[in-house]
């Protein structure tokens, strides 16, 4: 079970803004926040040893380099998923495979070159050992992850 962290809302403000720019100048937040860059400096120091900051994140816009399709791969399945998980990081950049509750088993986010190289893929996949099913559903759009959206206070 996770501890939950309360944070104040000075905290909340500097995660927000480090969430929109990760490399936003501390003198930048500590303007934005009313306190010194040291006093920024601890508490993001602070953060990171709680562990609610754990890093930064490069988010590079792959239909530059010729990855025009993001899709998600629904996957209905009795065994061997771990294998499928390979098997589907092995033929796709897999971005976020996971164990999923409800209609499916696992769900996998992936990016590929085109749509014939992605119905390659589910077809080899729909023969592995234990899928029963396995949908497609391909984004008209990519992957915005706005993460600014979300507000970091817990609706009590």
């Amino acid at each position: 079970m996770v501890t939950i962290i309360e944070i104040d809302e000075v905290d909340n403000k500097i995660l927000s803004i480090l969430i929109r720019d990760a490399r936003a100048r501390l003198k930048d937040i500590a303007k934005d926040c009313g306190m010194s860059s040291v006093s920024v400096l601890k508490r993001i120091k602070q953060l990171k040893t709680l562990g609610v900051i754990t890093g930064a994140t490069l988010f590079p816009r792959l239909e530059l380099l010729g990855f025009e399709i993001v899709a998600t791969i629904g996957i209905e399945a009795d065994a061997n998923e771990n294998q499928i998980i390979k098997f589907i990081g092995e033929h796709t950049d897999l971005i976020e495979p996971s164990a999923s509750i409800g209609e499916y088993d696992l769900t996998a986010l992936v990016n590929v070159e085109n749509i014939y190289y992605l119905e390659k893929v589910v077809s080899e996949v729909r023969k592995i050992s234990g899928v029963k099913k396995v949908t497609v559903n391909v984004w008209s759009g990519k992957p915005h992850m706005v993460f600014e959206n979300i507000d970091l206070q817990p609706k009590v």
